[in-house]
């Protein structure tokens, strides 16, 4: 003979099977609260980017360090350019002609300013300015480059012979005029800036 289960019986073994399930879930920690956080969890995860910054260069820019001429819209890494150009000339610098001022361009400044017995501080202020006009000046190779560029410009009949004298002053005079700045007949920054500009 079968036993039928009545549907009461059958009702409360469904019951006990639901609230069984119902323990398991809550134990493991499932249920729709659990699943929505994991999600919300990996969600941010995966799709929150990870905080960047600019990148960086291999060699940072130090400040400008040098003055722009009075009255003057040059910008600063023109001037870099010129004063990185007449320290190779020179023989102290051996680095790039980039017009910015990094540890390579300090560091041939602050080895002129040393040989020439000024204050060495890596800066090309006025000081330093002077000091280089004055060394281009007494360097016969570049004043025979400076009276043929001044040649070229017909401010100075010649020779090109090297001697930064009367001739050549007022010849640089005549080409200070031009670029609308002192008449100083020295071989300033301004004036090395307008030659390179021309």
């Amino acid at each position: 003979m079968v036993k039928v289960h009545s549907p009461s019986s059958r009702t409360r073994k469904l019951l006990i099977v639901a609230a069984v399930l119902a323990l398991v879930a809550t134990a493991c920690g499932g249920g729709d609260d659990a699943t929505t956080t994991t999600t919300t969890t990996i969600a941010a995860l995966t799709t929150t980017p990870p905080t960047t910054s600019a990148p960086v260069p291999t060699t940072a820019p130090a400040p400008t360090t040098t003055s722009t001429p009075p009255g003057s819209d040059i910008p600063a890494t023109a001037t870099i350019i010129v004063v990185q150009g007449d320290l190779a000339f020179l023989g102290f610098y051996t680095g790039p002609i980039d017009g910015i001022a990094g540890d390579q361009t300090q560091a041939a400044i602050t080895a002129f300013q040393t040989d020439v017995g000024i204050e060495a501080d890596g800066q090309y202020g006025p000081q330093t300015d002077a000091a280089m006009a004055e060394t281009l000046e007494s360097n016969e190779e570049y004043v025979t480059g400076l009276q043929e560029f001044l040649m070229d410009l017909e401010l100075y009949p010649g020779p090109a012979d090297g001697d930064y004298g009367n001739g050549t002053q007022r010849a640089v005079k005549a080409f200070q005029a031009d670029c609308e700045i002192e008449e100083t007949a020295s071989l300033d920054i301004a004036t090395r800036l307008c030659r390179a500009d021309i």
